[in-house]
């Protein structure tokens, strides 16, 4: 019997797919992998660049780690992320990949 390998990839998008940064991105995609393979998607607005500019010093990094944590995010892959986002991130053993293009581009 062998172990499937299963994780949950976010990617930071625009409406177009196109990768974003983390703290201001619209929108996510988050991908579900089942033994490398894509099983499915889903797709949620997020509209963290309206809460980064509203949020309290602090709650915003704060939001977007309550959100990784409750859908088993193990990657990001985004098109940017400022130094105290990466370490938030890093501190929650998450893999972050930093890519441009369409997030498609980057599941295999």
């Amino acid at each position: 019997m062998s172990l499937l390998e299963i994780k949950n990839i976010l990617a930071t998008i625009d409406e177009s797919g196109n990768l974003t940064g983390i703290g201001r991105a619209p929108r996510v995609a988050i991908i579900h992998m089942k033994d490398g393979k894509a099983e499915d998607s889903e797709y949620i607005d997020v509209k963290w660049g309206e809460s980064h500019e509203t949020e309290q010093e602090g709650m915003h990094h704060a939001n977007i780690a309550k959100f990784i944590i409750a859908n088993k995010i193990n990657e990001v892959i985004a098109g940017g992320a400022g130094p105290d986002m990466c370490n938030m991130l890093e501190k929650l053993g998450l893999t972050v990949r930093i890519e441009s293009g369409n997030y498609k581009d980057f599941i295999k």
